[in-house]
């Protein structure tokens, strides 16, 4: 996922934020000239879900013009504030693959030096509409576990999350 400018203006006044004076005691990076407000850069959240279907797992090739644009991807998105992490998911499938989903496991928590995204990952069995691209997918495919592409995935989050899904369960 791409990174995210620094901010530039006080959330509380709007004033002008600067950088602040490196600390030892790892003090907020920015603080706003204004009202004198501490700013700390909070990690943005995301969320993917790994959707099984009796004939394998669905996953979409990416449309958008980014990093992962043409290569393999879990359905997911951003989580909007206030939404639950769980409701994003089960949205996201919905609004890129055109599929109803039940989630019952999470597959673990993804984050990454320097990257700004915290990504959620579930495991979903599939439960009614059907497989379709969206506007942010190429083209939707299935997979059977031995033809998942591995060499053509977007994302490193996509392969660590295969691979702990995986490798738990044998």
């Amino acid at each position: 996922m791409a990174s995210v400018s620094p901010p530039r203006y006080c959330q509380s006044c709007g004033g002008a934020l600067l950088p602040a004076t490196p600390h030892a005691d790892k003090k907020a990076p920015y603080f706003c000239a204004a009202c004198a407000q501490p700013v700390y850069l909070d990690p943005k959240v995301a969320v993917a879900v790994v959707v099984r279907t009796g004939g394998g797992i669905v996953m979409l090739r990416r449309a958008q013009k980014d990093q992962a644009h043409g290569k393999w991807i879990l359905p997911g998105g951003h989580v909007d504030r206030g939404e639950e992490v769980t409701t994003a998911a089960v949205r996201e499938v919905r609004e890129e693959i055109g599929l109803e989903v039940e989630l019952t496991k999470l597959v673990g928590v993804y984050s990454y030096p320097d990257n700004p995204w915290v990504l959620v990952v579930y495991e979903a069995l599939a439960n009614g509409g059907a497989p379709m691209a969206g506007d942010e997918a190429l083209e939707v495919a299935e997979f059977a576990v031995e033809d998942i592409p591995w060499e053509d995935f977007g994302y490193q989050s996509t392969a660590d999350a295969m691979h702990d899904l995986l490798d738990d369960q044998g």
